[in-house]
């Protein structure tokens, strides 16, 4: 079989190769879902009638749900000039009955020409500027596309073209000009970050936006400031754009100081206690609580909350991340690194968030661990699970899987730790993803193995189980 049917959890269906050497494959496999933090906020910016435009749109993980999102009422063009990934683009359109989706077979640069696309390992790695084998394909521009197509004004572009980022910008001059979207573009293919799009953009009249993965909010950009060495993407949006996601509660356009009061402070702790996972450390804690972590906790506690201004709960979580990090810089313990570690990575701080969660795990390593503070789990999912009686073995386990979904954006990219999975799926609080993980590794490096029971059931973290059940992973054997 030469390729299959995989369930995504946002409810598409996507048509992929049968090959483990496919980066879509696999990591759909490993996540149920595409591993940009992006995708989750289609769900916050892309409304029913919208004219969604997706650049380089490979096999359809962010056109598939917008075509869904944008409904009969919408259009989504998405441009794909690789002919393997099209055609299973083409397949996946027909299986999610996504009539709205108009599939374009060029690629678009800065003027209108013949290229040669040069086939990457992956197709995601598919680029115009590559060199090796490839094959002939259109060259477009976007001003090119908006003058033949008149385009209802589009409301959000995505732009991913391994590279040819630039290009495409001075390929769209005037439709740039002419129109205000929501624009989100790639900056990091591979090893290569593309710093000059993040001055490239305000040249052209639009403010530059990132993504906090702990919610659907865009916070500005600082080009003072090196990327943190995970993000893969960016925003871009004119001020009447940002205005409007301002008013929607989807973007703030400056993040201020911050200071918790004595209420602040004592809300935090009882939202603590009634956390389902707390309850067993309660009796645990020291007092009096060290000010400055109080106060942390607070800040962290202020930032989930609904019913404060969006722009006091982005201060509250850097105050939060700051603190922490000067804490924890003093006076590491466990309970301050867990939460350091589960701070950073909401406010894209990925790479500080690692660097606490390899510290706490080489903590636990190094002595017995007791957490005797309050403190937020690193890994969100564990907030809602019960520890059972080991309940310091319960936290170590938190760590272990936020560390594996964090130091790569999949086993793929990482040379994972396989000790360490196989020590987490012996515990019960393990999720069903980090089993997909052990046996994937496993099966990637051409190792037959068997699935085990638990991927054949389907589960609500669970989606794929009759592919797994009937075998179609590659390198692996199903029991009788």
């Amino acid at each position: 079989m030469s390729d299959f049917i995989l369930q995504l959890t946002n409810g598409t269906r996507m048509v992929v190769p049968a090959s483990l050497d496919s980066i879509t494959t696999y990591v759909l496999l490993e996540q149920e879902a595409w591993f940009e933090k992006e995708v989750p906020f289609l769900e916050s910016v892309v409304r029913p009638g919208m004219t969604v435009i997706d650049i380089g749109a490979n096999l359809g993980v962010y056109s598939l749900p917008m075509a869904r999102l944008a409904g009969p009422a919408g259009r989504v063009f998405a441009y794909e000039p690789g002919s393997a990934p099209r055609t299973l683009l083409e397949r996946s359109k027909e299986l999610n009955g996504a009539g709205n989706l108009e599939i374009v077979a060029a690629a678009l640069s800065d003027g209108e020409r013949e290229g040669c696309l040069a086939t990457g390992a992956s197709s995601e790695l598919s680029s115009l500027s590559g060199t090796g084998a490839g094959e002939q394909v259109l060259v477009t521009t976007l001003d090119g596309e908006d003058a033949r197509r008149s385009w209802a004004p589009p409301e959000f572009v995505k732009i991913d073209a391994e590279g040819e980022e630039l290009k495409i910008l001075r390929g769209g001059t005037a439709f740039f000009g002419r129109h205000s979207p929501l624009v989100m573009f790639e900056v990091k293919a591979g090893e290569v970050t593309e710093e000059n799009l993040r001055t490239a953009f305000p040249a052209m009249g639009y403010r530059v936006y990132r993504l906090l993965p702990g919610a659907p909010i865009l916070v500005p950009d600082r080009p003072d400031q090196a990327l943190d060495g995970y993000e893969l993407n960016l925003f871009a949006a004119k001020a009447d754009r940002a205005a409007a996601l301002a008013s929607e509660g989807l973007l703030v356009d400056k993040v201020g100081t911050w200071q918790p009061d004595e209420g602040i402070r004592r809300d935090a702790l009882e939202l603590w206690k009634a956390q389902p996972f707390a309850a067993p450390f309660v009796e645990r804690v020291r007092e009096p609580i060290d000010p400055e972590y109080r106060d942390a906790l607070a800040a962290y506690a202020h930032w989930r909350s609904a019913d404060a201004r969006l722009a006091e709960r982005c201060a509250a979580l850097d105050f939060a991340c700051r603190t922490l990090a000067t804490l924890c810089a003093r006076d590491p313990t466990s309970a301050r690194l867990s939460t350091l570690a589960r701070a950073t990575f909401e406010a894209g701080l990925r790479a500080a968030s690692v660097d606490a969660l390899r510290w706490a795990i080489d903590v636990a390593a190094g002595a017995l661990v007791r957490v005797d503070e309050p403190f937020w789990p690193a890994c969100p999912r564990y907030d809602r699970l019960v520890p059972d009686l080991a309940i310091d073995e319960w936290f170590v386990a938190s760590l272990v899987e936020q560390f594996e979904r964090s130091s790569g954006h999949s086993s793929m990219f990482i040379g994972a730790c396989v000790a360490q999975i196989d020590w987490l799926c012996r515990r019960p609080c393990a999720s069903t993803e980090m089993e997909r993980r052990r046996v994937l590794i496993s099966a990637c490096r051409g190792q037959q193995t068997m699935v085990p029971a638990r991927l054949c059931v389907p589960a609500p973290d669970h989606q794929n189980a009759e592919v797994w059940r009937a075998g179609l992973v590659p390198n692996t054997q199903v029991a009788g």
